[in-house]
């Protein structure tokens, strides 16, 4: 994670939504099959599209049955957020699925395996993109000293240029003196191996019980 995977789709979805004749940008969907069952989240997707509140029907195959008579052969924009298998799309969709010419369905997802034979887009900032948003929240001005500027370099390097380990790496470093900021990266740099979750769990656990009690309940909120 923290590419910014649903910003970009999200981004994209607004951008082309206007194009297509039923539109659905399906949040969360891992943690909406785990709470509420395949049958939920195939209403709600219905909902979304046909931009009318549906009950549940029951079963599967009513949701299948409803997609084909009212959208079947439409132009139709889809966006599942966080997927984790296949089963799931396959869930909501049925297989085979068919909407009209033109449909796209764009999926996000951390298990690239699911995605084989997809075209699949991974960005990473650029240096000085990377630079500019690490100092945005490291330094809340993109000038820093020389020193500093060699120690972000660093930093950017263990956030592996990807947009949220950035955001996160800076906040956590901000209004830190040079020794506080060597010795975060010292320890980032010898968690390497663990990639990039090494700069989450650098800033969860250096914080005090009571903002990590805060940090939880943002989080699961």
């Amino acid at each position: 994670g923290g590419m910014g995977k649903t910003t970009i789709a999200s981004a994209v979805y607004d951008e082309i939504a206007p194009q297509f004749e039923h539109c659905c940008f399906l949040e969360n969907i891992n943690e909406g099959f785990t709470k509420h069952g395949a049958v939920y989240m195939q209403a709600k997707l219905l909902s979304g599209m046909l931009k009318e509140k549906m009950q549940s029907l029951g079963n599967l195959n009513a949701g299948y049955n409803m997609m084909m008579e009212k959208l079947g052969m439409k132009k139709v924009l889809v966006v599942f957020d966080d997927v984790h298998n296949t089963t799931q799309i396959e869930a909501l969709l049925g297989k085979p699925y068919s909407f009209g010419c033109g449909s796209r369905i764009i999926i996000t997802t951390r298990k690239e395996t699911i995605m084989s034979g997809c075209q699949i887009y991974c960005p990473n900032l650029l240096d000085d993109e990377a630079v500019k948003l690490f100092r945005h929240f490291a330094f809340r001005t993109i000038n820093c000293s020389d020193e500093y500027d060699l120690l972000s370099r660093r930093a950017i390097g263990c956030a592996q240029r990807l947009p949220l380990a950035l955001k996160v790496l800076g906040s956590f470093l901000f209004d830190k003196s040079i020794e506080e900021w060597e010795v975060a990266l010292k320890g980032l740099e010898r968690f390497s191996s663990r990639g990039v979750e090494s700069v989450f769990f650098k800033s969860f656990d250096d914080l005090h019980d009571s903002e990590k009690t805060i940090f939880l309940d943002i989080a699961c909120f």
